[in-house]
């Protein structure tokens, strides 16, 4: 008798009871975080910016809070985003009404029939101030805060640049500056890391990379990939935290279960990154921007060499703020404070960037 059958039965079995305790712990999340305060709201909203349907998730205790808009990755990667915010928002709601927003392209608001020649910064700036005038709108308010994360910063510091007149405050959190200056210093380090090593495998992987600039995002992917396995991504957890954070996309009650997987495997992120390279390769915010005219607080790793802090640093010295600016390292960090150090990251926006940017 053929064992096939059994097989088959075995793993469906397991599949089902795998999608079934999926649900339930979909179900749990969604109740634990019930927002039970008479004034509270939890709120998955489909608005459109810029002609394209595109998602948020509103979350507070109190809707008359200000307004703290969050700008993921990438572009093009919600890990901090959207899915995750249940998590890691638990403070911050109490403060804030906290928006996420996946981005054109990314996690929810990816679709395979989004215009490539519609990915870039300029339409991701506008999608922003679109986002940033219906919030206004929506929780009547004239001026939103502004925290952005790593690929987000380019949105962020561009929209806080351009339409200072609706920012209380910009927060960048692992700033982009000059991607082939960072991209210098992240191969650099690859090569030092390599060269302590002794390891001639890791050496040779490192030099069939070769240094910057890359004419392809696959080229910086496998440097980038590198990069966060010796080290430079994470500082004070592991990789395995990373994975762990990852599996939001599959768990979480705002995604499908479909489009959890979807994100899981990156498709969003490869689409992004693939549409906008010619663009994300030649990036050079210390040229296109020398003085802003909002509050402005820098969130640094020491330990991160995915988008350099050394980098960020000089940017930042040289940056002309009219209402002031701080820059702020996070000691145990690499590339992701906000999970690494995240009660100083909490007690920072909270303590600090609120209470100035109110004042």
């Amino acid at each position: 008798m053929s064992v096939l059958p059994l097989v088959a039965a075995i793993i469906a079995g397991f599949l089902l009871c795998l999608y079934l305790g999926l649900l339930l712990y979909r179900s749990y999340l969604r109740s634990s975080t019930r927002m039970e305060t008479s004034n509270g709201i939890s709120s998955l909203e489909e608005i459109t910016l810029g002609d394209l349907k595109q998602w948020i998730f509103i979350r507070g205790t109190n809707q008359d809070n200000p307004v703290l808009l969050f700008l993921h990755g990438g572009p093009g990667a919600p890990l901090m985003g959207i899915s995750s915010s249940r998590k890691y928002d638990a403070e911050l709601v109490k403060h804030f009404t906290v928006v996420h927003w996946d981005q054109r392209g990314a996690g929810k608001s990816f679709y395979s029939d989004i215009p490539e020649d519609s990915m870039n910064l300029d339409r991701l700036v506008e999608d922003c101030n679109e986002l940033i005038d219906y919030l206004r709108s929506r929780f009547h308010t004239r001026r939103v805060f502004i925290v952005a994360h790593s690929g987000g910063t380019l949105i962020g510091i561009k929209t806080a640049h351009r339409y200072p007149e609706k920012i209380h405050a910009y927060v960048g959190v692992a700033q982009v500056v000059n991607e082939y200056e960072q991209q210098k210093v992240s191969y650099n380090f690859l090569l030092n890391e390599a060269e302590k090593s002794g390891d001639s495998k890791r050496q040779a992987a490192v030099n069939a990379i070769g240094p910057p600039p890359y004419g392809s995002s696959k080229k910086y992917l496998e440097m980038a990939g590198l990069v966060s396995r010796y080290g430079g991504f994470v500082h004070s957890k592991s990789m395995k935290d990373i994975m762990i954070l990852a599996l939001n996309f599959l768990t979480s009650p705002e995604y499908k279960l479909s489009e959890g997987i979807r994100t899981f495997r990156s498709k969003g992120f490869d689409f992004t990154i693939n549409a906008m390279w010619e663009e994300l390769k030649n990036v050079n915010i210390s040229e296109e921007i020398q003085s802003v005219k909002v509050p402005v607080y820098f969130f640094e790793g020491k330990y991160d060499v995915t988008t350099p802090t050394v980098v960020a640093e000089s940017f930042y010295e040289n940056l002309v703020a009219e209402k002031g600016k701080k820059l702020f390292i996070f000691q145990n960090s690499g590339h992701m404070p906000m999970m690494e150090e995240k009660k100083r990251y909490e007690e920072l926006l909270i303590d600090v960037v609120l209470k100035e940017g109110l004042t």
